[in-house]
């Protein structure tokens, strides 16, 4: 037996012994994102409810490793599960971005050959393994009944790896029933607002994580488009980094301060404040003193961070994304951009993007409609602040299961 026929005969058995799918509360999300292990569980209803909320924060030694960050994730899954409280052992997990293949296909189309069978004869060609050794889903993008070729949108996994997330829900004393990547968790946390308008136009979702950015366009519930960028707040990090000699950690926390990414911008912006205070000195130190050394010295490595270079780099990605889904559907361009993502918190870094790419944007933040208490379990997550980063965990919830 070869080594693809048996690793999908091992991944076959695990998913054979998970056990029963029960009917009855939410399953347990569990997000392996690369900021953060988030764990989220929802009672139903009209909205839905908050039942418990958990969140680890990766350490920065394992930002860089994918390998590393998943295997501190896995260890540290169990703890986190046992200080909430949730009311069932079902969980369900999304592949992380980094670790999925996601890409765009086309195939002619024919009545004799199905989808599936055509993406089996690809696959090996595209990501450098036989098919069997791969978990694979699609999406076909409605291009019409005139249209020659058909588009998918394929996701494939390891299989290796998959077993590996579902025997690390296992370990932590839970029931895997389903597993779904980011793209169709997102597309899951926004369905809810179709029903109150914008139905029929075109939404760029960008996800900025971490580690990655996802981009996705939807229209009505359809996925039009999906792909990962591997360009997210760590790369930024990274430019501070060597701009000013700092760790990681000093330069993400400049960068959460910063109010304009470009050193003009900034320097426009200090400025205004020397006339402000020009104005009104009483607002100096202590009896009239003059502003610290330390908040100067603040202000000044504030003035030398420049991040044009690396957010353009970002935004021509993006442009590529859409002008390669207007080429496919030059009736349905997009109209408006959704920023989600836990870097999307640092408002300046999206007002660039969508200033360049000329949409009309807004913060995504589908957890505003869940309803709480304030008595949750809530481990480390502070839900009375906008938390953006929780959208693919919240559409986990939603997801039907899938195993």
């Amino acid at each position: 037996m070869g080594r693809g026929a048996k690793a999908q005969k091992t991944t076959r058995s695990s998913l054979r012994s998970l056990g029963s799918l029960r009917p009855g509360a939410m399953p347990i999300a569990i997000d392996f994102g690369a900021g953060s292990l988030k764990v989220l569980q929802l009672a139903p209803g009209e909205p839905e409810s908050l039942v418990s909320a958990g969140e680890i924060l990766t350490p920065d030694d394992c930002l860089y490793d994918p390998a590393k960050r998943i295997r501190f994730q896995i260890e540290a899954l169990p703890r986190l599960v046992k200080q909430c409280k949730f009311k069932t052992q079902r969980a369900v997990c999304a592949v992380p971005s980094p670790l999925l293949f996601c890409k765009h296909l086309q195939f002619q189309k024919s009545d004799e050959v199905s989808t599936q069978d055509m993406l089996d004869a690809a696959l090996p060609a595209q990501v450098g393994c036989d098919a069997s050794m791969l978990l694979t889903r699609h999406i076909e993008v409605e291009l019409g009944s005139r249209a020659a070729r058909s588009e998918v949108i394929c996701f494939a996994a390891g299989r290796e790896l998959v077993a590996r997330l579902m025997h690390a829900i296992k370990a932590a004393r839970l029931e895997p029933v389903g597993i779904h990547n980011e793209f169709t968790a997102l597309l899951r946390a926004f369905a809810p607002t179709r029903a109150q308008g914008g139905a029929d136009k075109s939404t760029l979702y960008i996800d900025l994580g971490r580690a990655s950015t996802n981009v996705m366009i939807a229209r009505a519930g359809r996925m039009l488009f999906a792909r990962t960028i591997g360009f997210g707040g760590l790369h930024l990090d990274q430019a501070i980094t060597a701009q000013l000699k700092c760790s990681l950690s000093q330069a993400r926390q400049q960068r959460l301060a910063l109010t304009s990414l470009a050193p003009a911008a900034s320097s426009a912006g200090a400025s205004d404040e020397a006339a402000a205070n020009t104005e009104a000195p009483a607002s100096a130190g202590e009896g009239g003193a003059p502003a610290s050394p330390a908040a100067a010295t603040v202000s000044r490595v504030t003035h030398q961070i420049d991040l044009s270079e690396p957010v353009e780099i970002l935004v021509d990605e993006i442009s590529m994304c859409l002008r390669y889904q207007k080429s496919l559907m030059p009736e349905q361009g997009v109209e408006s951009v959704v920023f989600v993502g836990g870097e999307s918190r640092h408002r300046p870094l999206c007002a660039e993007i969508a200033r360049a790419l000329r949409l009309p944007a807004q913060a995504g933040d589908p957890m505003t409609r869940i309803a709480r208490t304030g008595a949750e379990a809530c481990v480390d997550v502070d839900l009375s602040q906008a938390q953006p980063g929780w959208a693919v965990a919240m559409g986990m919830c939603l997801s039907p299961t899938d195993l």
